[in-house]
């Protein structure tokens, strides 16, 4: 099929900006959703230019070939077609983001757990969209025989991991499916987003934008620049 579901995007997004990777590799590229999105969110939002000469490096890696179209190529640095445990196992490049978007399903499940943890080696995060519980059975579709589901998953696979963060959504028939986030080492996702807009951004959009309280935030501003206790 190419894509997923929709419900859990800006999630995802949330998760991407605060964790900033100058390299990111999408396995499983599909469509494109990951690849064009964070070149969008992570080069485009804060103010670039849409000149097609990229800062930070987007390689993918797609089995069915039928799926790369010549748009993927705008958005991508590198687009491998291959299998990805095949890729994973040879490839040296350290990323600072692995995202699955959907794929550990089409894998029998103990292949798909090692290439979780070879991924859990070359990554600083891991990024892990699949669908949760025994309700999403699927065979081929779009002529793509890799498209056939072959292990089922839970929340609980996932406990061995000691630095992770897991969310549960729900599809539009009710079944569920899980963002789940690992690491090696501990993290806080908002400690990132402080760093770019100041300790207290969150207290200023609301007086602002809230509370409309322009006069609040120039006391509050005034308040913070001479009490060293709020100083960043």
């Amino acid at each position: 099929m190419g894509t997923s579901n929709w419900q859990n995007i800006s999630y995802n997004i949330d998760i991407i900006r605060k964790l900033n990777p100058k390299s990111v590799l999408d396995i499983g590229v599909g469509f494109g959703r990951w690849g064009i999105l964070c070149r969008e969110f992570l080069e485009i939002w804060d103010g670039g230019k849409y000149s097609g000469v990229w800062n930070r490096k987007i390689d993918g890696v797609e089995i069915f070939r039928d799926y790369i179209k010549d748009y993927h190529y705008n958005f991508y640095n590198n687009i491998y077609i291959t299998d990805a445990y095949d890729f994973i196992s040879v490839h040296k490049e350290k990323y600072d983001l692995i995202i699955f978007g959907d794929v550990i399903e089409h894998f029998e499940k103990k292949v798909g757990e090692e290439i979780i943890d070879i991924c859990f080696e070359k990554s600083k995060f891991v990024l892990i969209n699949l669908p949760i519980g025994k309700f999403w059975e699927q065979g081929k579709k779009n002529d793509n025989p890799f498209e056939e589901h072959k292990s089922i998953w839970v929340t609980e696979d996932f406990r061995r991991f000691e630095n992770k963060k897991i969310r549960i959504f729900r599809d539009i028939f009710h079944r569920k499916f899980a963002v789940i986030l690992l690491s090696k080492f501990k993290f806080k996702l908002e400690a990132e987003n402080r760093k770019k807009y100041g300790r207290y951004y969150k207290i200023k959009g609301i007086l602002r934008h809230i509370l409309h309280g322009e006069l609040f935030l120039q006391l509050y501003n005034r308040y913070k620049k001479n009490d060293t206790k709020f100083g960043d």
